[in-house]
């Protein structure tokens, strides 16, 4: 079942995702892993894993959602690594 943003309150272009806070030390180890910054890719809306673009309206669920602003993940891959 798909979110319901009307919820939200928030249209697409105006979503700006805001990282959760991690230690520097995880910063540093995520980033050498994965090879390109959580952060950074969390705003940027693009997914650390696959480098595709993620959308408000992508996510099928708010802990979904939320779980991109600590992972990076899109659905996609949240659905691949989370089961």
């Amino acid at each position: 079942m798909a979110y319901d943003l009307p919820k939200l309150k928030i249209k697409n272009m105006n979503w700006n995702p805001q990282p959760t806070k991690k230690s520097e030390g995880i910063e540093y180890f995520l980033k050498d892993s994965l090879g390109v910054g959580r952060r950074k890719s969390i705003t940027q809306k693009v997914c650390p894993f696959c480098s595709q673009a993620v959308t408000l309206d992508s996510f099928k669920d708010e802990l979904s959602l939320k779980e991109f602003h600590i992972s990076g993940l899109c659905q996609s891959c949240q659905d691949s690594v989370f089961g």
